[in-house]
């Protein structure tokens, strides 16, 4: 079954296509989408269509055909991704959990550790997962690999910078009450990095925060976490500045750069990974390492598609969720 997709006055609308068709089988993780964000149309939805074992079956939206609570119902989902506003993140988890669907949901999961608790204790039995996408991207992967095996020494200190610039008032990003705000939405991927950079979490944070009057939400932070060791991670996110990502880890012997840390994406951007070994002033002694420019949202939806149906581990715990969640907090407490 091939799923077509177009935008419609009313929703989204799907329609079904019998002819070049991928044959839906016991080794196929069927797929519903709850919500009709952009993130879902342009790089989830193709990724589960693209995915090795995984199927997209139905789109619901609010204006649409539809439902939430139908699309929950139905049989023939397996799993379920969840693009919504941040503030709706943990019910309709929750709801899917409860109706027997694995559940993929964009990030920030929660506005706060204290709205997540609950819903890590229903149905274990099922994946919950956070779509942290680059976690399953190569370049991160070597990234790790590096750390870990001490190419650039003891890495002390990463740097992340991710900003871009929207000011529509009617954007979700600038709604207070949807959970909006650069930290919750772009403010979590140099959090995330270094955790998972790092295997650990972090003991401390403070912070400096810039809110938007008008919209009532953080538009600009500057943050500084401590990690076990002596390491620190220092960030800056911003939803009123020019488009830019960045990421340095920088050790005792060296360095490495990430100039496309969190949005490699074929016919996007390329990813760029370098290796810096000694002392050396400036960018002429850097090594680029060659990374496979890959769709890592089909990466991840594959990853679960393979765990769902048992031919591999599931490699995040749903305690991972809980400790990202903690980690933004800490952020939003240390603010100075």
């Amino acid at each position: 079954m091939m799923i077509i997709w177009s935008d419609s006055d009313d929703g989204f609308r799907l329609a079904r296509n019998t002819a070049n068709t991928k044959e839906i089988s016991m080794s196929t993780v069927r797929w519903g989408v709850i919500g009709n964000a952009k993130i879902g149309r342009e790089r989830l939805q193709p990724a589960i269509e693209g995915s090795a074992h995984g199927e997209l079956v139905a789109v619901a939206s609010r204006s649409g055909d539809l439902s939430y609570e139908a699309l929950l119902a139905r049989d023939d989902i397996d799993a379920v991704y969840i693009p919504l506003p941040n503030h709706l993140h943990v019910e309709w988890s929750r709801k899917a959990l409860e109706a027997g669907k694995h559940v993929l949901c964009e990030k920030s999961i929660t506005l706060t550790p204290e709205a997540l608790e609950p819903l890590l204790d229903v149905r274990p039995d099922l994946i919950l997962s956070e779509a942290f996408m680059v976690r399953f991207h190569p370049q991160w992967v070597k990234v790790r690999e590096l750390v870990q095996s001490g190419a650039i020494g003891e890495a002390r200190a990463i740097n992340g910078q991710f900003s871009f610039y929207n000011v529509d008032p009617q954007n979700v990003r600038n709604q207070p009450n949807m959970g909006g705000g650069g930290i919750l939405d772009i403010g979590c991927y140099p959090i995330f990095s270094a955790r998972y950079v790092w295997g650990t979490e972090p003991i401390k944070a403070a912070s400096v925060i810039m809110e938007q009057a008008d919209f009532g939400t953080d538009v600009q932070c500057t943050g500084i976490m401590e990690f076990p060791d002596n390491r620190h991670l220092s960030f800056m996110c911003s939803t009123q500045l020019a488009l830019h990502q960045r990421v340095v880890v920088q050790g005792t012997t060296g360095r490495i750069e990430v100039k496309v840390p969190f949005n490699p994406y074929p016919g996007l951007a390329e990813p760029e990974l370098y290796l810096f070994e000694g002392t050396g002033l400036g960018d002429g002694h850097g090594q680029r390492i060659e990374i496979e420019n890959v769709d890592q949202y089909e990466l991840e939806v594959e990853a679960m598609n393979r765990a769902i149906l048992g031919l591999e581990e599931w490699s995040v715990p749903r305690t991972e969720i809980m400790a990202q969640a903690r980690a933004i907090a800490m952020v939003f407490d240390g603010k100075i």
